[in-house]
């Protein structure tokens, strides 16, 4: 009676559609949705009844950061907070979920506050299935030390990912790619030299790499603030305050905010009397 209840179960399943099996595709690469029949029926009573249907489950998988807090997201609602494993690993079963459409959301807290992007997935549970999402890769999180330098100066790009992972720093419009290896507490640093950009405005964010092509979605984008590194009056930087710089300055004289901001030298927001002070006291013909 047992393996005649198994089988009664599979056949609705397969020929049912209000019980039958659909997912939509994964969201990232490398992560993958599959639904199984766990368990055995239990002995049917004597002469007949209920067809036994397991509880319906969902299996979250994959790679965060050692000790991470993770949140767990049902239809865009807080359902679970959990901790990674020391190793980075971790697993969440949800059971008991009615069958139906969800969108499960995951994010994770690494161990200095920082928070991770969230990721999504959007699956059809099925009744007495437990549906395993598995290959989830945390991105990493991403800190900038600052977020305005002058041009040269050096900026730690930082954050924390699965342990030993490789972390590609992306820095745009100018498509850099920067490459450092996380410790074995999932802490990455990267310390960027500006001297090879221009002064703007850039775009910072990172993706994690591990083992055999395992990658994660991209983290946070930051921005980056790079600006000229400014001499006092010496506006045309050639190491001398004279005519040329004069000229200058009185080019933007009264200027606020000006577009050359090595022009207000000290900045104050306008270029006026007290510049021009300062430029006769640095002067040096």
């Amino acid at each position: 009676m047992r393996e005649l209840g198994i089988l009664l179960l599979v056949t609705i399943l397969f020929f049912f559609p209000v019980l039958g099996y659909s997912q939509a595709p994964p969201v990232e690469e490398g992560v993958s949705i599959s639904a199984t029949i766990e368990g055995e029926a239990p002995p049917s009573p004597p002469g007949g009844g209920a067809i036994y249907i397991p509880p319906t489950k969902v299996v979250f998988e994959g790679r965060a950061y050692p000790a991470a807090i993770l949140t767990l997201l049902k239809n865009d609602r807080v359902t679970a907070t959990f901790s990674a494993e020391s190793s980075g690993l971790f697993k969440k079963e949800l059971s008991g979920v009615p069958e139906g459409t969800y969108t499960f959301g995951i994010w994770a807290e690494d161990t200095e506050g920082r928070r991770s992007v969230t990721q999504s997935f959007t699956i059809d549970l099925v009744r007495g299935t437990t549906t395993t999402i598995s290959g989830i890769f945390v991105p990493p999180t991403i800190e900038l030390g600052l977020a305005r330098v002058g041009w040269g100066d050096k900026v730690n790009i930082l954050g924390q990912v699965f342990p030993e992972s490789q972390v590609n720093i992306f820095i745009s419009p100018r498509e850099i790619v920067k490459e450092t290896i996380a410790s074995l507490e999932g802490k990455w640093l990267y310390q960027l030299d500006t001297s090879p950009l221009n002064e703007g405005e850039y775009k910072v964010r990172a993706k994690a790499f591990f083992g055999d092509g395992e990658q994660s979605p991209f983290s946070q984008t930051l921005s980056l603030s790079v600006s000229v590194k400014c001499k006092g009056a010496d506006l045309n930087f050639d190491d001398k305050i004279n005519i040329i710089d004069f000229s200058i300055l009185l080019y933007f004289w009264q200027s606020t905010s000006p577009e050359n901001v090595c022009v207000d030298i000290n900045q104050d927001g306008i270029v006026d009397l007290t510049d021009f002070s300062i430029m006769m006291y640095q002067w040096t013909g």
